[in-house]
């Protein structure tokens, strides 16, 4: 890869970087769109690469949240495993989805996180209090939905995991950031795998993303630490809803130009 290429890999792993620290989302959903749109790679391959890298931003985001104590050791265990094994199926069902297909569920995807992030509901004052069982299963099957989402979206699972602990298990906003990027840390590197199993990963891009990643998580997990989290939630959400119509007007074009079967 040239100088030039490697450079721009640098800025969009900092860029995605700083968007996985500030909301605990480990910032596929900034570099998937990076990558189809400097790099031209496939919806697949951008899945698949993202994946790979952004498990940097989780290991570097998390010794800032780890030494605020923001992160919830035990749930990000249970949801982590859960996560590593759905996360291969998510990637599999991925690979077996057109392209077109995957770039449409992914704008749906923006869509839905931009108008959750605009209408937030409070966080509750005190963590919820349940039995030990119960505890677990809901671990469990939040794990198992957020690797779902992460193999086959491409992005960490934090888009889901950070409300589910903060809605329904009472945690503090920075609090569910920080086991969100535990959990990613799991995650992550389970769905790369299989997308790699499948060639949709472009591993010369994977150092340099994951460099910019891990400068760019640092940053931002400690900014966020004392910053007010609604207002940058909200400013995130209109980024999400321009990338969410970008990427279906690209969805669109390449539909629109594929060669159609002679009849």
């Amino acid at each position: 890869m040239s100088a030039g290429g490697r450079l721009r890999a640098l800025l969009a792993g900092f860029i995605a970087g700083i968007a996985g620290g500030l909301f605990g989302v480990g910032g596929g959903i900034i570099l998937i769109p990076l990558l189809t749109g400097w790099f031209r790679t496939s919806q697949h391959e951008a899945h698949g690469t993202s994946l790979a890298a952004i498990g940097a931003t989780a290991l570097a985001s998390i010794v800032v949240y780890g030494a605020h104590s923001h992160v919830a050791w035990g749930t990000a265990l249970v949801v982590g495993i859960a996560s590593a094994f759905s996360a291969r199926l998510g990637a599999r069902a991925a690979a077996r989805t057109s392209a077109r297909g995957l770039t449409t569920a992914f704008a749906i995807l923006l869509v839905l996180v931009a108008l959750r992030l605009l209408w937030k509901p409070a966080v509750p004052a005190t963590p919820a209090v349940h039995a030990l069982p119960w505890e677990i299963g809901l671990d469990l099957l939040v794990g198992l939905a957020v690797g779902l989402l992460a193999g086959f979206m491409g992005v960490g699972g934090g888009l889901l995991a950070v409300p589910a602990f903060t809605l329904l298990m009472g945690m503090p906003q920075q609090m569910a950031q920080g086991t969100s990027l535990a959990v990613i840390l799991v995650t992550a590197p389970a769905g790369a795998i299989e997308h790699a199993r499948h060639g949709n990963l472009v591993w010369r891009l994977v150092p340099a993303l994951a460099v910019g990643a891990s400068l760019g998580a640092v940053a931002s997990s400690s900014w966020v630490q004392g910053l007010p989290h609604a207002l940058l939630s909200r400013a995130f959400a209109v980024f999400l809803l321009a990338n969410a119509v970008l990427t279906g007007l690209r969805a669109r074009r390449a539909a629109a130009t594929r060669p159609q079967p002679t009849r």
